[in-house]
């Protein structure tokens, strides 16, 4: 039927009682041919909305529920008619109020058309006691141009606050955006305008529509904000969501890393605070400049890190809302749930799953030591090239048959072609028809769409999750992983660690011949073994002129292990140059000072240049003099970051949080900046709040011993030096 409509199911068996009801009672429907998820006939009754309540209530009085989920209008007619992102309108329309155009139960369907779209960055201040000092608004063009239109307005030019959320009202109808967005738009600027409309009996009048904004916030869980005919997108949650990584997450730190430029205050805490009262009393306009600034910050980082494009190309792909399309289970159950709408499948009951997590992949024993001449092997999309080659799929384990294919957990899979290995097959084609033009955007979305899938599939939130679609995927990689290790080792070449998808060969041979030839003798062996194609692919991932694993902290007469997802190495670039690479150490991990992150890449640089002990110990006596002569104070400084609020912490207590409640926090989470005194932590925010209160001194003994002397041991005993006589030296200097 045309109208829209939803199906009411029940079993084969059951047919002809179900219509007898619904003729009864003038009920007018449709049936059609459905099976449900574990392969039983069904037939479904499309019933228009309006009369599927009345039907449901009728046929379950005659003992005949449904067999289908409740209906919810906008997604079941999306996979109905299988629309993902453009669509095309055709019907009867009228000129509308607040938009151009109302169709009047149109036609819909799916469209390749990509809009446009644009996109405003809202900004809020606020009092302490919450009224709202000042909104900014700043626009892009809908052409990826940011701050093609802004303005601020600022409580002091209104008669009260409720005539500037009036006036906010006129200047979001006016500017008219398709997407809201912001840092925190949703917890905070959205969440807080919501109560100050309610608390002045204001409409919240922001959509294409006469409906107001509606803010759910939901217990432990995510805000999330309604406005008719608009998009609210959280540019923090974007950044968070994409696997962009960042030392902390607030507004100041990534637009200080991606635009170069960061907030107009840059204090923090009370002193903040402080500071902005000073700016709304004494200088407006600084004020509202630090408000805008905010905005056009927003819309700065999505332009530069392109996350706006990809978040609007990842929802067309996938058919979510904006707000969701970096979500991974949301955006796995609507393209899988729209595959089997197209077979005419019912979705399993989201109830009643049998799932554990999903587990993480095999990891090889690392071996300590320096090493010369190491390249990377890895499969090349390791995960999804297991479930297109094995037909790990979840209607496929629902219906394996007695020719099953039997993965190494035992789980059973169809041999007929799968739901899951036919969509990464086509995603896979698409991500090399995107390479082939050069759209990168897309390439990206395509591959992560398709890493994602694993997470999800040993989810508990997935109504497809099952533990055991995870552990064949995991099982299956293992064998990779263990067959690549063996077939090196077969002809002599050193397996110095592996993990999930690659591994680390000692060799001078030909790595591109290497990776194609155990790509074939994989194949062969996937073949015999399984009975199905494979679209397993090792390839030459990187080359180490000098690569370092070093050891894990081990007892006394306990022999050293590697340390697994911590190493570094001495890159070969394609034009030939070398560049220090490190991974899972201190140089890369935010949580240590920016001077034992400078002493671990300098001393590695040393190592792998080939200076003996004598001259790297030479390097780091100046070094450690450095310290105690207070020269290096600048890098000393911890920035550690408070998940939970500080007075949430009990029993012993982390620096970060005594810092922390030295600034009165108490109910904030965040950032904090402190250095390691004689009297303890100490914030930076304190200096800053009263530069004539003398910062404690600094305590170099524990920087020396607690953030030097780990990486100094680890990375010589690596190396085969005797880290010792250096450390003995500078404990009499100390002393």
């Amino acid at each position: 039927m045309a109208s829209p409509s939803a199906d009411y199911v029940v079993a084969s068996g059951q047919v002809e009682a179900a219509i007898a009801v619904l003729r009864h009672h003038h009920i007018d429907f449709e049936p059609r041919a459905l099976t449900t998820f574990a392969g039983q006939p069904a037939v479904g009754f499309s019933l228009h909305y309006q009369s599927w309540q009345r039907a449901r209530d009728l046929l379950e009085g005659a003992g005949l529920p449904s067999l289908g989920p409740v209906p919810r209008p906008a997604d079941d007619l999306l996979l109905r008619w299988q629309i993902t992102g453009g669509v095309k309108l055709t019907g009867a329309s009228r000129p509308g109020n607040r938009v151009d155009t109302v169709f009047l139960e149109p036609r819909l369907e799916p469209s390749p058309v990509t809009p446009r779209l644009v996109w405003a960055s809202l900004d809020i201040e606020t009092a302490r006691d919450g009224t709202v000092r000042a909104v900014a608004l700043t626009l892009n063009s809908g052409a990826g141009q940011a701050n093609a239109r802004e303005r601020v307005l600022f409580l002091g030019d209104f008669a009260s606050e409720r005539a500037l959320l009036e006036a906010t009202n006129d200047l979001v109808r006016e500017y008219d955006p398709d997407v809201i967005t912001g840092w925190n738009v949703l917890d905070f600027d959205l969440a807080h305008l919501a109560d100050r409309y309610t608390l002045w009996k204001l409409p919240f009048a922001w959509g294409r529509t006469d409906e107001s904004v509606r803010v759910r916030k939901k217990p432990g869980g995510r805000t999330s904000a309604f406005v008719a005919g608009r998009q609210v997108v959280d540019a923090m949650r974007i950044a968070r969501g994409s696997g962009t990584r960042f030392e902390d997450q607030t507004l100041a730190t990534v637009a200080s890393h991606v635009l170069g430029r960061t907030k107009t205050v840059e204090l923090k805490g009370e002193a903040k605070l402080t500071e902005l009262d000073r700016l709304f009393a004494d200088e407006p306009a600084a004020f509202c400049d630090y408000c805008l600034e905010d905005a056009r910050l927003v819309l700065g980082i999505l332009e530069v890190t392109g996350l706006g494009e990809l978040t609007v190309r990842r929802a067309s792909l996938t058919g979510v809302s904006l707000d969701l399309a970096w979500t991974s289970i949301p955006v796995f159950e609507r393209i899988y749930g729209m595959e089997l709408a197209r077979r005419g499948v019912l979705a399993p009951p989201d109830e009643g799953r049998d799932v554990s997590g999903a587990a993480g992949g095999m990891v090889l024993d690392a071996k300590v030591g320096l090493f010369s001449d190491v390249v990377v092997f890895d499969f090349r999309s390791l995960y999804p090239s297991i479930i297109r080659t094995f037909g790990i799929d979840p209607l496929g384990y629902e219906r394996a048959g007695d020719d099953a294919l039997v993965a190494p957990n035992g789980a059973r899979f169809s041999r007929e072609a799968g739901i899951l290995p036919a969509l990464i097959t086509r995603y896979f084609a698409d991500r090399q028809a995107a390479q082939s033009r050069g759209d990168e955007t897309a390439s990206y979305v395509y591959k992560i769409l398709m890493n994602s899938f694993y997470g999800v599939l040993g989810s508990s939130g997935c109504r497809y999750g099952r533990t055991a679609l995870a552990g064949a995927i995991t099982g299956f990689g293992r064998r990779c992983l263990e067959y690549t290790r063996d077939w090196f080792e077969a002809r002599e070449m050193p397996v110095l660690y592996g993990d999930t998808d690659s591994v680390f060969v000692q060799t001078r041979r030909d790595a591109e011949a290497l990776a194609a030839d155990l790509t074939r003798d994989l194949a062969a062996l996937v073949s015999q073994a399984w009975k199905v194609e494979s679209y397993l692919t090792l390839r030459c991932d990187k080359r180490y002129r000098r690569f370092l694993i070093p050891p894990m902290r081990h007892l006394a007469g306990e022999e050293a292990r590697g340390r697994a997802k911590g190493y570094a190495g001495w890159v070969e670039q394609p034009e030939g140059t070398l560049v220090i690479d490190v991974k899972g150490m201190e140089a890369v991990r935010s949580d240590w000072t920016p001077l034992a992150r400078r002493f671990q890449t300098e001393l590695l640089e040393r190592l792998f240049r080939g200076e003996g002990a004598g001259e790297v110990g030479q390097w780091c006596d100046e070094l450690l003099g450095q310290l105690r002569r207070g020269e290096l104070d600048s890098e000393l400084v911890y920035r550690k970051i408070l998940r939970r609020p500080a007075q949430e912490y009990t029993g012993n207590t982390p620096p970060q949080v005594k810092a922390a409640r030295l600034l009165g926090w108490t109910d904030q989470r965040g950032s904090v900046e402190y250095w390691m005194t004689a009297q303890g932590p100490w914030p930076l925010a304190l200096a800053a709040a009263d530069p004539s209160k003398p910062t404690p001194t600094l305590d170099y003994d524990h920087y020396r011993e607690h953030q030097l002397r780990p990486i100094w041991e680890s990375l010589l005993e690596a190396a085969g030096f005797d880290p010792g006589p250096v450390w003995g030296r500078q404990m009499e200097l100390f002393g």
